[in-house]
Parts: C-alpha cells; sequence; structure tokens
C-alpha cells in the first residue's frame, strides 16, 4: 500500500532532493578523484536559480507532493480550535460562554485551515489523486464557511435572534452534524489507505458529532451541553495529533532526513488473478 491511497500522492509526485552543503566541501587534504566532475558540480550550483528552492539544479516541471500541506494546514487549524472549544483560557473554561471561544483563531482559519489546504487540494487535483482533492478542498471550504460565523458585521448570528438562541444553536447543529456524515464517507473511502489517516477521520467524524449534539441541546440543557462540547474539543485535539502525525510523515524523506514515521500501512491482497 502506498501514500497515494491516502492524502499525500506519493507517487504522482517524485519528492525534491534536498540541497547539502556537503556536496561543495572541498576537503584540502584530499585530492578529488573526478576534477572534471567537481568542476561540473560547481558550475551547475553557480547557475541562476539553481539554489532557489533548496534543491540543486532544480526541475521546475517536477511535482511535488501537496499532502503534507493539506495535512498540516488542517491540523494545526483543528488543533486550536480544538483547544478553544475544551474551554481552554476561557473564563470559567466555558466554550459557550460570552467570551470567545474561536475569534482569535480567526486569521488561523481563514489562511491556514482555508487557504492553505485548498490549495493543496487544487494541488492534488494537478497531479491526479481525486480522494486529496475531494478531502482537501472540502475541508478547506470547511473552515472559510466557517469563518464567516465569526464575522460579526455579517450579521448571522442577529438574523436568528443572537448566539442563545435555540434557531441558531440548532443551524450550527445541523451545519456540524452534516460536515460529520461526509467525514464518515471520507473514512469509508479511506479504508485501504493506512492507520494514520484512519484515525484523522474516526476523530473528526467523533468531534464533529459531539460538537453538533452540544448545539442541539444548548438552549434546553446548558450544562450537560458545555460537557458534550469540552468532549467534542477533545475529539479534535486527538485528531489534529493524528493529522499532524501523518502529515510530517509526508516529509520525512531519504533527501532531508534519516527520521521515518511509519504511517501504518494496511495489507490489502491483490485483486489480479
Amino acid at each position: 500500500m502506498t501514500e497515494n491511497q491516502g492524502l499525500s500522492s506519493e507517487n504522482h509526485c517524485p519528492r525534491d532532493g534536498a540541497y547539502n552543503l556537503a556536496d561543495h566541501h572541498v576537503d584540502k587534504g584530499r585530492p578529488f578523484a573526478n576534477r572534471a566532475e567537481h568542476h561540473e558540480n560547481q558550475a551547475a550550483s553557480s547557475r541562476p536559480g539553481a539554489m532557489v528552492s533548496q534543491v540543486l539544479q532544480p526541475q521546475y516541471t517536477k511535482l511535488a507532493n501537496p499532502g503534507p500541506l493539506g495535512l498540516l494546514a488542517f491540523a494545526i487549524t483543528t488543533f486550536v480550535v480544538g483547544l478553544y472549544e475544551c474551554g481552554a483560557g476561557l473564563p470559567d473554561e466555558n466554550p459557550q460562554g460570552k467570551v470567545g471561544p474561536n475569534q482569535a483563531a480567526f486569521g488561523l482559519i481563514t489562511f491556514m485551515g482555508g487557504t492553505a489546504q485548498f490549495i493543496a487540494g487544487i494541488m492534488e487535483f494537478r497531479v491526479g489523486n481525486t480522494f486529496g482533492t475531494t478531502v482537501h478542498c472540502s475541508y478547506g471550504a470547511f473552515w472559510l464557511s466557517y469563518a464567516m460565523y465569526l464575522l460579526p458585521y455579517l450579521g448571522i448570528q442577529s438574523a436568528y435572534g443572537g448566539e442563545t438562541s435555540r434557531s441558531y444553536t440548532f443551524a450550527i447543529g445541523i451545519y456540524l452534524i452534516l460536515w460529520g456524515f461526509l467525514t464518515l464517507i471520507f473514512l469509508i473511502a479511506a479504508l485501504r489507505t493506512n492507520v494514520a489517516i484512519l484515525l484523522v477521520f474516526f476523530f473528526l467524524v467523533l468531534a464533529y458529532l459531539f460538537l453538533s449534539i452540544a448545539n442541539f441541546i444548548a438552549t434546553e440543557h446548558p450544562a450537560p451541553s458545555v460537557r458534550v462540547n469540552k468532549a467534542g474539543g477533545a475529539f479534535a485535539v486527538i485528531c489534529a495529533f493524528c493529522a499532524f502525525y501523518a502529515g510530517a510523515s509526508g516529509l520525512m524523506v531519504p533527501e532531508t532526513t534519516w527520521v521515518r514515521f511509519p504511517l501504518g500501512e494496511i495489507p490489502v491482497q491483490s485483486n489480479a488473478a
């Protein structure tokens, strides 16, 4: 099972080789076995653009792996929002109070979770990864749409009678539960990928489920709603840890490091006769 069956399409886009300063270090105590090759390497490294991307002699038509960008953008945004939904740093640790919880994350939601992840989805389209395109573009759109709830001048809350009105909390609950349903579809579609990706979707389904329930019962059962909301935030944080791991795995390549993060590939029998 290869990584391109998950969110990062490795077979579609071979990784760049990292520029290594050691390649141009001259050991004065030992003559070069092939001086012609040494001068050729020096000439190559001195060409304009040879170090623009920290890649020796970069191939500008070579496709990069967009998976790590999408996963890490999702991970850091989900982690921060998940902490706020747990009530971290809020008065009485209440994520449903009058302070916060997610306004401080508006920039992160818009630019990292929304824009960067949506770009990663477009890049997955370029390398032919249908699953990666759908997932990254969908969650990029989720974060951008969620950010709209945090803009007071759009009047979304006031249109429902304020953030404490039952109609508004129900609208948020419906919004979140449908995203949970879509995430469940992604989970089923990813059953042949790897353990790390499956854990991301599994805990994300739980996060959406608990956060939606918390909004459904917010007005009639406020105290239990806060506890359920915190549970949803905790599942979001766990999901973010899994996404961090999966995204970091795509960066641990032989050209830049000796460290490897195994994704837990799922053995699948070949359909070939």
